[in-house]
């Protein structure tokens, strides 16, 4: 099928967002070093810390490092200062906010529910230890 020509121009651009998704290798690697983000790995070190296919994590890591996630010297990778601070400010401001109005109670969240455009799926049976 063919494409436009706009399309045909873009397609080198890649600006798509890596799938950081837990399922994912990107995304497992991504986490992996961010909950590291005081040291940096060998590849090996991140295939055994991560859990991750070992041929698929010098892909992934170049990948993620176009998109400024992470960076290397050498042999050693580690999550990238700039993304470290956003992630730690957005934990940080997450628990100040909770802090300052003592997070919403389980009445405030079922109220905003019953009028939510898109209600959120809970599973109960999670908060019953099921």
């Amino acid at each position: 099928m063919p494409i436009s020509k706009d399309e045909f121009r873009t397609l080198d651009d890649d600006t798509s967002l890596p799938d950081l998704s837990p399922d994912t290798t990107q995304g497992t690697v991504y986490r992996f070093l961010l909950r590291h983000a005081d040291q940096a790995f060998r590849q090996r070190e991140i295939v055994a810390g991560a859990d991750v296919p070992e041929g698929s994590v010098g892909p992934t890591l170049h990948r993620l490092e176009q998109h400024r996630l992470v960076e290397h010297r050498g042999r050693f990778w580690t999550v990238a200062d700039a993304e470290h601070a956003v992630a730690a400010a957005g934990l940080h401001s997450g628990v100040a906010a909770d802090a300052v109005d003592d997070g919403f109670s389980d009445d405030a969240i079922d109220d905003w529910m019953e009028t939510a455009v898109e209600p959120i799926e809970r599973d109960d049976r999670a908060e019953d230890g099921a």
